[in-house]
């Protein structure tokens, strides 16, 4: 029993470790405050969290017996391992497509544009304009939000129009 914890502990270790390097960068870059929270994020960093946290290394404590040959042992771990960077380059993927790009400000809302909320071309405009993928704010003119008749989404995605950009 002694080999199966230390065998759990190390991988929940490095799944941990690995875990929070990729929600560090997301946290500092893709979603900077307030996109953590108006994306609704934490649902898919959830199902991350789980798989990579909690089916991983309780896979290992599970496959981990000290009468096992060291290289059968090994393999298992293999495929438990790139199971798991498998969901979380697929976990990365889905928070990639669901960045924001943009906040925009009117009057009394703030309304976030997504990268998933815009056509391809448009998200190829917004990376040429911000090569960092940090969001931009924008605060439109009185009277122009999402429920003032004017979508957003057009505001943000055109080089043209009445927007003041804060960066």
């Amino acid at each position: 029993m002694r080999s199966r914890l230390k065998a759990f502990g190390l991988h929940l270790l490095g799944s941990a470790t690995v875990l929070a390097l990729v929600l560090g960068a997301l946290w500092l870059g893709w979603y900077r405050w307030p996109g953590w929270y108006l994306s609704s994020v934490l649902h898919v960093v959830g199902i991350v969290v789980m798989v990579d946290l909690v089916m991983g290394p309780t896979l290992t404590l599970i496959v981990a017996n000290p009468g096992k040959l060291r290289r059968i042992f090994a393999r298992d771990v293999a495929v438990i391992v790139s199971v798991q960077l498998a969901a979380l380059v697929y976990g990365t993927v889905t928070l990639w497509s669901g960045r924001p790009l943009y906040y925009a400000f009117s009057e009394n809302s703030l309304d976030c544009v997504q990268a998933s909320d815009i056509d391809v071309s448009e998200a190829a405009v917004a990376l040429r304009q911000n090569p960092t993928l940090a969001p931009h704010w924008y605060s439109l003119p009185r009277g122009t939000s999402n429920r003032g008749g004017r979508d957003c989404r057009s505001c943000a995605s055109s080089s043209q129009g009445s927007m003041t950009s804060r960066s």
